[in-house]
């Protein structure tokens, strides 16, 4: 296989690297480099990168739920029959503990009250209060603050598969367009060539038709063979251009902007095919499933669904809180001395129809069925995927050796009816076919080689590989 990657080259001039402006040699371009470049700042990469800081924001906005709460609240009655103040500064914590809410505080009620608003009077420097509420049915096991932190943990990890995807999907992009271009180097190169050929072949035939040797016809067959390979030039430089302008989206600078590859930077060829390995088709069938980002996503999303089930389900239940609290009185007042309160509470709400919490609930368990369908779909994908890149990597290879075949017999060919036209028994024409087959096989081998390493870019993907194909 090593010598059939070094038949192409027989067409191919050395391409001289470029040099720095001090003398230094330039390095040729590697997709090491461009994808390194894209992880750095490509824009769709830089979106999921922002996604993720989304998802981190969620999550502390949800863990901003069991924030302390601090409540004031003022009164003062400044006529009528009875003039009093009230003040009152509360804590409440809630916590993820059975939904759990301790609070505590302060008032002070001064001034005169009515008999039964007494509970409103304090001493001068006011009561101090704590206490406790634990629901014991509805929000015990999960309620909305709860619900909402899991839901945002698992947001963040479904932004990092997010962002996964992206960095495997820009990967193979990045690799397409990198072969593409090397291909449109190599097909310069075998044009240039191949003209090169044409025109100093035409001296000596202007001086064989000088001399009576061949036709004058032979020199017009040859000037029509320099304007067709000079027309093939102008398209493989485009071809060139066009795969370099493609390729900056990819290769980009410092500050992120594209950055078009000059000619210069053009590797030789392709690397060695024989560091492309890959695994079993059973290891790979595995593999993709569990490496894969988008299967763990939509598990993360069934998750997610699931919680707001639990939660909707939960909200049907009747409201059942117990309530423990505390007061006490803050020095000496002339009607009471220090007076210690103890309070328990039982807080029931029942809802009768129930309809919002069970019409939620039953759309999210039609969501959780809608994901797990989407699951199924997305793992045979997968496989199909998996089935479909070994096979194109199998017909890569055949492909690779039929052509390298293909290129060794144009090369014979050619050289053989060049030796048969300088015997004088061919002509010209022939030549010139015989050349244009070599250049087309030539060609073929090239496009080969880059289709190989597309499918092989192709393998990674679907084996959700996050790193570059070759250096």
């Amino acid at each position: 296989m090593k010598l059939m990657l070094l038949g192409i080259l027989i067409l191919l001039p050395t391409i001289a690297p470029a040099t720095e402006p001090k003398g230094s040699p330039q390095a040729t371009l590697t997709l090491d480099m461009v994808v390194t470049a894209a992880q750095k700042s490509f824009p769709s990469l830089l979106a999921a990168e922002q996604r993720k800081q989304v998802a981190a924001g969620e999550l502390t906005a949800a863990e901003g739920n069991f924030d302390t709460l601090l409540k004031s609240q003022n009164r003062w009655s400044v006529t009528g029959l009875y003039e009093n103040q009230n003040n009152e500064i509360t804590l409440e914590q809630p916590t993820q503990f059975w939904g759990t809410t301790f609070f505590g505080g302060w008032r002070r009620g001064v001034g005169d009250y009515p008999i039964y608003d007494g509970k409103s009077q304090t001493t001068d420097s006011g009561e101090a209060r704590i206490g406790v509420n634990v629901p014991l049915w509805r929000n015990r096991e999960i309620d909305r603050r709860r619900a909402s932190l899991q839901q945002a943990e698992w947001g963040q990890l479904i932004a990092g598969h997010e962002y996964e995807q992206a960095l495997i999907e820009a990967t193979r992009i990045a690799t397409y367009r990198y072969c593409d271009w090397l291909f449109a180097g190599l097909r310069l190169q075998v044009a240039k060539n191949l003209l090169q050929i044409a025109e100093q072949r035409d001296q000596g035939i202007r001086e064989r038709v000088a001399a009576g040797d061949i036709p004058e016809f032979e020199a017009l067959d040859n000037r029509r063979a320099i304007i067709e390979r000079q027309e093939r030039v102008v398209a493989a430089q485009r071809m060139l251009e066009q795969s370099a302008i493609q390729l900056s989206l990819y290769w980009r600078d410092s500050a992120g902007k594209p950055q078009v590859p000059k000619p210069e930077l053009l590797p030789q060829q392709f690397p060695n095919i024989e560091t492309l390995k890959t695994m079993s088709l059973d290891s790979a069938l595995e593999k993709s499933l569990t490496q894969r980002p988008e299967p763990k996503r939509l598990e993360l999303q069934v998750k997610q669904t699931q919680t707001e089930m639990e939660l909707h389900q939960n909200q049907r239940n009747p409201a059942i809180d117990f309530t423990l609290s505390a007061a006490n009185d803050i020095g000496n007042s002339k009607e009471k001395l220090n007076r210690n309160e103890l309070y328990v509470g039982l807080n029931i709400d029942i809802p009768l129809q129930q309809r919002t919490a069970s019409g939620r609930a039953e759309a999210a368990a039609a969501n959780v069925r809608r994901l797990n369908f989407d699951r199924q779909l997305q793992n045979e994908r997968i496989a199909a995927e998996v089935n479909d890149v070994f096979s194109a990597l199998a017909a890569m290879r055949k492909r690779l050796a039929l052509t390298a075949d293909q290129l060794t017999a144009a090369e014979q060919l050619a050289e053989g009816e060049k030796t048969r036209f300088d015997l004088g028994e061919s002509t010209l024409l022939f030549v010139n076919l015989r050349e244009i087959a070599k250049g087309d096989a030539a060609l073929q081998y090239a496009e080969a080689t880059a289709s190989l390493f597309k499918s092989y870019a192709d393998y990674q993907a679907v084996l959700g590989i996050q790193e570059q194909l070759y250096d």
